[in-house]
This record gives C-alpha cells, structure tokens and sequence, in this order.
C-alpha cells in the first residue's frame, strides 16, 4: 500500500448459513488488495487467509486505512480503503466480496451467509441467485 494509508481499521468476518442461522466452521476467508486501475477495479494481491472457528468466526484482522481526517473537507479523496473478500467452504457456493470499505479506527463486519451446493454441482457453477454471488459494496462520495 502506498504511503496514505498508515492508519489502521479492522474486518471482522463471519460466516453462516440458513438465514444467518448456523455458524459455518473451517471456512477459508481470503483478504485481498482492492486496486483501481484507468480500466476498472481488480483484485491485488493476497494480504490475509483466515479460517472461521466454530461460530463461524474468523479472528479480527487490521488493515491499513486511510486518514479518518480527510472526510473532514469537500474534494479529498475517499477516507476509507477498500479491498476484497472471498469466503469458501467445500460442499458451499464461494461467495465474493468487492470493495469493502476499511476505515480509520473502526471495525467494519461482514457478515458472509453460504448457500448449500444442490447434489452433484460444484462451486463454480451458477449460483442460484446471480445476484448475491459477487456482492459490491456501493460507491459513495462522502
């Protein structure tokens, strides 16, 4: 990460299933870089791989984070770093996470719920509602 982000925030994960209803154990949960380049976002490099304990939990992490002090004037960039989150789990659909924001001193959850695969499918095939399988957070000009 570039030099503007020496301040820190926190992600906390954790990952379901049934509505939020039962912890998922042993979920691997992937933190990468969010990058912005003149053609879009992609996904930068590897910073975290977490596995969920038996609440579904994974341990807290700290991310580097923008100064919480540039939302205090109109035209500064954004005050909050990005990055992306993966959450697998065999016998689950992955679930993808796009532009998660991190502030300065605070801790932002994701809250993750997988859907069971339907007997005999495989995580890569299409989720049963394309519109929850990659979840990006909205753009906001603050």
């Amino acid at each position: 990460m570039n030099g503007e982000n020496q301040h820190i925030g926190f992600l906390d994960v954790v990952v379901k299933t049934a509505n939020g209803a039962l912890p998922i154990e042993g979920a691997l949960v992937n933190i990468y870089e969010y990058t912005e380049t003149a053609e879009g976002s992609e996904r930068g490099g590897l910073i975290y791989t977490l596995e969920t304990d038996k609440n579904g939990k994974a341990p807290r992490v700290a991310l580097p984070a923008k100064d919480k002090n540039l939302s205090l004037s109109y035209g500064n960039p954004k005050p909050f770093a990005t990055y992306n989150i993966s959450v697998l789990k065999d016998g689950y659909y992955d679930n993808h996470y796009v532009n998660a924001p991190i502030f300065q001193g605070v801790v932002s959850m994701q809250p993750v719920t997988l859907i069971p695969l339907a007997e005999y499918a495989s995580p890569q095939d299409d989720y049963p509602d394309a519109s929850r399988r990659y979840v990006e957070t909205p753009d906001t000009d603050l």
